[in-house]
């Protein structure tokens, strides 16, 4: 059974899923329950505009922290899938597209700037086989975002990308390889265009001379990321694949760490992935 959603109150039951909403509210947006076992949090104060949120099976978790930034996007979710939005995110324009199946996540931390036009998923979606070995050659991968990073109109991004706090994709890119911190990528296939860079939030359309003059120089370092205090996406994938149960990943997730650098990734990307990133933060749920 479908089970459409217009308006709800604090927490409530939808048919065998679960709704919590605390202090939320929602206009120009839909939420469709089909399924059973599904959890949909929405964390004080989030004012769905513009959304549409469908459990298309079993077992599944969203995630949605609060904004001050328009912030409009269409998930689809299948079974056993995460996908979570962290802290004062925005998408400017038509909504971005999140599809999610095979059991894998999508993760978007916090402060993050998307333009419009940006369609993410985690597989092709069709299967593929080698023709020697008969073995299937494309399996579904989970796809990460850190902490402020700026992503351009019609972008791309694939299965399997990991992106690092203070990056920069730019338009029209398809993304199908790890970025690392404070680097911006391009292209079709993207590759690096420049490292060593960050980015900030005022826009230059409407600037004036003394605009341009006043914004020449910035010396803070709040938005240049380091290796002090990470923890790694693979760390995060590992528990949200141990925790069996949607209440366990749920609570997972309402205790992420809040450190500036937690999602740095290094220019050698395999390392930063190789990094445990246990804390004490992640005893949760059943073993």
């Amino acid at each position: 059974m479908d089970y459409w959603i217009k308006k709800f109150g604090t927490d409530m039951k939808i048919g065998d899923n679960e709704l919590i909403a605390p202090d939320a509210e929602m206009e120009n947006s839909s939420i469709l329950f089909r399924g059973k076992g599904n959890i949909l949090f929405l964390a004080p104060g989030v004012h769905l505009n513009n959304v549409v949120i469908k459990f298309l099976g079993n077992n599944s978790v969203v995630y949605i922290s609060k904004s001050k930034y328009p912030c409009a996007f269409q998930v689809n979710m299948f079974h056993d899938s995460v996908f979570y939005m962290g802290e004062n995110n925005s998408i400017n324009g038509k909504k971005a597209v999140f599809q999610l199946s095979e059991y894998k996540n999508i993760f978007i931390g916090a402060d993050n700037m998307l333009s419009y036009g940006l369609t993410l998923r985690v597989a092709d979606p069709h299967l593929i086989y080698s023709a020697t070995t008969k073995e299937r050659v494309n399996p579904s991968k989970s796809v990460y975002i850190g902490d402020h990073v700026w992503i351009g109109q019609n972008v791309n991004i694939l299965k399997g990308v990991r992106i690092g706090s203070g990056s920069i994709i730019a338009g029209e890119a398809v993304l199908t390889k790890p970025v690392p911190s404070n680097t911006t990528f391009g292209g079709n296939p993207a590759k690096k265009l420049k490292e060593g860079v960050f980015w900030m939030r005022p826009s230059v359309h409407a600037f004036t001379s003394a605009h341009t003059e006043k914004w020449q120089r910035h010396d803070g370092d709040e938005f240049i990321f380091t290796n002090k205090n990470t923890y790694s996406f693979a760390t995060i994938e590992k528990e949200l694949t141990r925790l069996a149960h949607t209440q366990d990943k749920l609570t997972f997730l309402q205790h992420l760490p809040k450190d500036k650098n937690r999602f740095f990734m290094d220019v050698d990307v395999n390392k930063s992935q190789r990094k445990s990133g246990k804390s004490h933060f992640f005893n949760w749920g059943k073993k």
